[in-house]
C-alpha cells in the first residue's frame, strides 16, 4: 500500500512553480485585445487587462499565464465589487475576449 501512495505524495510535497512565473527567456506579452461591442480593454500590468463597459463600470478581467503546455489566457466576471467568476481558460486570447461579448 506504501509504494501506491509514495509517489503521489511526492508529487504533491514537492514545490512547483506558480503558473504566473515566466521564464527569463520568455519575453512579456505585449498582445492587446480586440475592442468587443463598446468595451474597452485597459493593461493594468503584465498579463492583466480589466475589461470595462462604455459607462466606465468593470465588467472582468483577462490574465495571461505561461505554463508547462503552453499560453493560457483566463477570463473572469465581476459579479459583485468585490466577487469574481471564473468563465474559462482558454489557449486563445481571442478566445477569452469572446466570453464578454
Amino acid at each position: 500500500m506504501n509504494t501506491l501512495i509514495a509517489p503521489i505524495l511526492r508529487t504533491v510535497i514537492s514545490p512547483a512553480l506558480p503558473a504566473t512565473v515566466r521564464p527569463a527567456t520568455v519575453p512579456p506579452v505585449t498582445v492587446s485585445p480586440k475592442a468587443v461591442r463598446d468595451r474597452s480593454f485597459i493593461h493594468v500590468r503584465d498579463g492583466l487587462w480589466r475589461i470595462v463597459d462604455p459607462t466606465g463600470a468593470v465588467i472582468g478581467y483577462i490574465e495571461h499565464h505561461v505554463g508547462v503546455d503552453g499560453d493560457r489566457y483566463t477570463a473572469r466576471r465581476v459579479v459583485f465589487a468585490t466577487r469574481t467568476r471564473d468563465l474559462g481558460a482558454f489557449c486563445r486570447i481571442d478566445d477569452a475576449v469572446d466570453c464578454f461579448r
